[in-house]
């Protein structure tokens, strides 16, 4: 999996990249299957007026599929976690098993 992380006017320091990468790899296992996987992370800062403060943007590519995930928050490691989360949720609702409401009988 290729991760492209993008924070113009934030300075995200290499542990944070590594920490998201750690994030993703959930995302790797369930798509280990395909070949080519791209995600894209965004992080941009809406402070001071905003709160949460920062907004985070996870667009995946696999096969014939681009999904995208967004989350808020003052922490960009939590942000990404609940995008991820969003993320293999749509994830699941494409696959065979249908919407992921569907399999788990709610």
């Amino acid at each position: 999996m290729h991760i492209k992380v993008s924070s113009p006017g934030i300075d995200v320091k290499q542990a944070e990249v590594d920490q998201i990468e750690k994030d993703l790899e959930k995302v790797a296992r369930r798509l280990s299957g395909y070949n080519e996987v791209e995600v894209i992370v965004r992080i941009k800062d809406h402070s001071p007026s905003a709160h949460p403060s920062l907004h985070v943007t996870l667009e995946l590519d696999y096969g014939r599929n681009h999904l995208v995930a967004k989350a808020d928050d003052d922490d960009s490691g939590r942000a990404v976690r609940a995008a991820r989360e969003d993320l293999l949720r749509q994830i699941n609702d494409r696959s065979r098993g249908g919407h992921s409401s569907f399999t788990k009988g709610t």
